[in-house]
């Protein structure tokens, strides 16, 4: 994850060196107690990207917000679920307190 707009966002690879981790801050926050949906989006499409190990930008995305994110701590983890030549489809989920809180079906282009 070497992107300025990650690295502003505040994420980082978890410790088990697959995860992707934020710990959120109030300007994450939509309304007082609640974490803006795109922020769950980014932290979702980000552990999708890292699962797919190769370089990669979403062509489209699909997202699920399960449950109410609040402030704490997020964490993502993303599934290859098909890896071509030109496309990629990879899932990521954002679990908050071992609660899946959103989850994002995305499509990547290969570059």
């Amino acid at each position: 994850m070497r992107q300025s707009f990650n690295n502003a966002l505040g994420l980082r690879t978890g410790e088990d060196g697959t995860s992707v981790v934020l710990d959120t801050r109030p300007d994450h926050q939509i309304a007082p107690g609640l974490i803006h949906f795109a922020v769950l989006a980014t932290v979702a499409e980000v552990s999708a990207a890292q699962s797919v190990g190769r370089a990669v930008v979403p062509a489209s995305i699909q997202l699920q917000l399960m449950r109410r994110a609040e402030p704490g701590r997020l964490v993502g983890r993303g599934k290859t679920l098909k890896l071509g030549r030109r496309l990629a489809v990879a899932e990521g989920e954002v679990f908050q307190n071992d609660r899946l809180v959103a989850k994002a079906t995305v499509t990547f282009s290969v570059v």
